[in-house]
């Protein structure tokens, strides 16, 4: 009975690990070392297709996620007292670092410890630890978040483009009334002209035919003397 409740535990662990793999499909973990104030311990390292600042903030929310806070000492983020697969409820103190890998990529190195263990003199094993949290559904939840933050970060990207457009748009609405407003000043102004290019015309035909009435009147008044 209790080997059929074991391997029924197994099988389900397995499948929610492979099921969350498929959401974490773009980020590839798998066991190595990482030295914390200069002692190498085992961890678990994550190959991640994203920045650093960004997968920085991904760790971050997933640690509130679970109600957390991630804290910077060391060069390391320590997350304390928290359990990365809900599911599990084993509880850890997670101790993480994230760098640069080219550029656009990351990796995390992950340390698990038990609660309030000092890494440098623990009794407990990254290991050991990793599979009473949930074994390869850690490594999956945590890829998985990361996709997840992602794809909400482009998301948020797209959606700020948007409505980047849509201010760039508003503001060639506007500028268009504006240079409807003064294309119709100019028209008016331009009519306006017209009308008093037509006013002058007429006043310097109107002058010019006095002028000729007055050269005429002229030459008739003068007086022609006998001879």
């Amino acid at each position: 009975m209790r080997k059929g409740l074991l391997l029924t535990m197994f099988v389900l662990l397995v499948f929610v690990g492979r099921s969350q793999d498929v959401n974490a499909a773009n980020v590839r973990h798998y066991p190595g070392k990482v030295k914390y104030q200069k002692v190498e311990h085992d961890a678990t390292i994550f190959e991640i297709p994203y920045p650093k600042d960004q997968v920085e903030n991904g760790m971050r929310k997933l640690a509130e996620s679970r109600g957390v806070k991630a804290k910077e000492r060391n060069g390391f983020y320590e997350v304390k007292n928290v359990s990365i697969l809900r599911l599990s409820g084993k509880v850890c103190d997670m101790y993480y670092k994230v760098e640069k890998d080219g550029k656009s990529a990351s990796k995390v190195y992950m340390i698990l410890a038990d609660p309030g263990e000092d890494l440098n003199n623990r009794v407990s094993s990254h290991t050991a630890l990793l599979v009473a949290a949930g074994g390869v559904g850690v490594a999956a939840a945590v890829g998985g978040h990361l996709d997840d933050h992602n794809q909400e970060s482009r998301i948020k990207e797209q959606e700020n483009d948007i409505k980047e457009s849509e201010k760039k748009y508003n503001n060639l609405m506007e500028e268009q009334s504006r240079l409807e407003k003064k294309l119709s000043d100019i028209q008016k102004d331009i009519e306006k002209n017209k009308t008093d290019q037509a006013r002058m015309q007429q006043e310097i035909e109107s002058r010019k035919a006095a002028l000729e009435v007055f050269k005429q009147g002229k030459g008739k008044s003068k007086v022609e003397v006998p001879k």
